[in-house]
Formats: C-alpha cells, sequence, structure tokens
C-alpha cells in the first residue's frame, strides 16, 4: 500500500489518498477513519468493497476539511 496526503487550495481541505489497498492495511486505515469519525457500520461496509479487486470508496468528513480515498487492488497493472 502507499499513502499520498493532498492539500486542496487555500481553505484547509486535505485529502489522505491510499493505493493498493489490502486486507492486511486495513488497520491502519481503520485507525484514519476512526480520527474523522466515520461510523462503525460504514468502515465494515468499505472493508467489505476492498475484499473485492477493483473496487473502492471515499469517506469525508466536512467538520475537519478532510477526505479518505481508498483504491483497492486491481486485477491488471495498466
Amino acid at each position: 500500500m502507499a499513502a499520498q496526503y493532498i492539500e486542496l487550495g487555500d481553505r484547509g481541505w486535505s485529502v489522505l489518498v491510499y493505493y493498493n489497498v489490502g486486507p492486511k492495511d486495513f488497520v491502519e486505515i481503520a485507525d484514519s477513519l476512526e480520527q474523522l469519525d466515520c461510523p462503525k457500520e460504514d468502515m465494515k461496509e468499505s472493508f467489505r468493497v476492498l475484499t473485492r479487486k477493483n473496487t473502492g470508496f471515499t469517506f469525508s468528513n466536512s467538520d475537519y476539511k478532510m477526505s479518505i480515498v481508498c483504491i483497492g487492488k486491481a486485477t491488471s497493472v495498466e
């Protein structure tokens, strides 16, 4: 898994992007989602989505001006 932190514009909004996410990465992602007050049910559903290839999800919290984008493993490197 690789991660990238992006600051958008001058209004304080940030995005944390995780690439090539697999089940072994769920603990780290869960920590990030918990910090943004992601509901447990949404977290469980996002991990169910990421167990399949060619999937991903986004979670945003406007109070924190932060988004997390997770891109799962793909069936092709192209």
